[in-house]
């Protein structure tokens, strides 16, 4: 894991201490150098995998891209948000480890919120 140092403001830079203390085979990028509240990775198992994160007035953004992607401008597959850096951590972590985005709901384009789906067992019992 590669982590810059240049200042951000303090939600941006959480974020990023936690993203390098989780996921190993990630870059970060220079894209995102000049703003105090955007940071941008790229996954080193799947580079064509990439986030790009805002934090500005304290919401959490982020841009799914993955760079073979030409169906939008930007190869965003999702633009969402969440509701906390541990969340922001945990889907960003799936996206960039190659994992599918199955276990998450409302995957949108509009910076709608996400969920994570819970697995639910049924048992049937037998009399």
């Amino acid at each position: 894991m590669t982590l810059k140092t240049d200042h951000k403001d303090k939600i941006t830079e959480i974020l990023r201490q936690k993203i390098g203390k989780r996921i190993l085979n990630v870059t970060e990028t220079d894209r995102a150098e000049l703003s105090l509240c955007t940071l941008s990775f790229q996954s080193c198992i799947c580079p064509e995998r990439h986030v790009w994160i805002d934090t500005d007035n304290g919401a959490i953004k982020i841009d799914l891209e993955d760079w073979q992607d030409e169906n939008e401008w930007d190869n965003a597959v999702a633009r969402i948000a969440v509701g906390s850096i541990d969340d922001g951590v945990d889907i960003i972590t799936t996206w960039l480890s190659g994992a599918s985005l199955d276990c998450y709901s409302n995957l949108n384009k509009e910076y709608g919120i996400i969920g994570k789906v819970v697995a639910t067992h049924s048992t049937s019992l037998k009399s």
